[in-house]
């Protein structure tokens, strides 16, 4: 029943696509035929949308992923001679808009991939996401509460539930491991490089939100322990 009723999103997807050739400007913008939301205020769907397990985000209205393929780099289907017939994950968030335009669309891929696998690496480029829309959607009067305590939630996510897995970044052309623990605690405690603002106040708030959260972060060797 399941498999009948994503085929039949699947189906109407594709004639909701053909028919929004016309639109209006301001509605948000187009790449490879899917509309992106180009705001920044983010309606979390369900209360742990993003977090884990939970897959309500397939189910968004908002969500313009809900019913594209994002494969991971290992699913990616190949013709006769090996040439990648789909984009992976990887190259569709490098499509999306730079900077705050983007940012709400990074949610959405990222929170859709964690839904359909769940990995460290697809939480933790959930939670930045996050944290991305917390910094776009905060200012020196307003700051965004409700998703700053989200971001904090899904960083959490990352140690409590894909501890010791990593990512890879691409550093000069090579292709390194990154492990998450102690990337996460960097990204809570002093803030992510891209600059987005800190998700608390100090150096040692954040040493103590990663001990509240039963974790220790030792500065001077960059590494994160369970505490016992």
């Amino acid at each position: 029943m399941k498999t009948a009723y994503q085929l039949v999103l699947l189906a109407f997807a594709a004639l909701v696509v053909t028919g929004c050739s016309e639109r209006d400007s301001n509605d948000g913008e187009v790449i490879d035929n899917i509309l992106l939301p180009t705001d920044v205020v983010l309606n979390l769907f369900c209360p742990d949308v993003g977090i884990n397990d939970e897959t309500c985000v397939l189910a968004d209205p908002e969500n313009p992923f809900s019913v594209t393929a994002i494969p991971e780099p290992d699913q990616v289907p190949e013709d006769d001679d090996g040439n990648p017939l789909l984009d992976d994950k990887f190259a569709l968030a490098a499509a999306l808009p730079q900077g705050p335009t983007g940012a709400k669309a990074r949610f959405y891929l990222w929170a859709t991939a964690l839904a359909r696998r769940q990995t460290g690496e697809n939480q933790w480029y959930t939670a930045r996401a996050l944290h991305e829309l917390y910094d776009a959607n905060s200012n020196l009067i307003f700051e965004d509460e409700l998703i700053k305590e989200h971001a904090k939630r899904a960083y959490r996510s990352v140690l409590d539930n894909f501890f010791g897995q990593v990512t890879f970044f691409n550093v000069f052309g090579e292709v390194i491991p990154v492990q998450l623990n102690e990337q996460t605690a960097r990204d809570v405690i002093y803030g992510p490089p891209e600059g987005f603002r800190p998700l608390v106040s100090s150096v040692l708030e954040g040493l103590a939100l990663i001990g509240e959260w039963g974790y220790t972060y030792n500065e001077q060797n960059d590494t994160l322990s369970k505490n016992q």
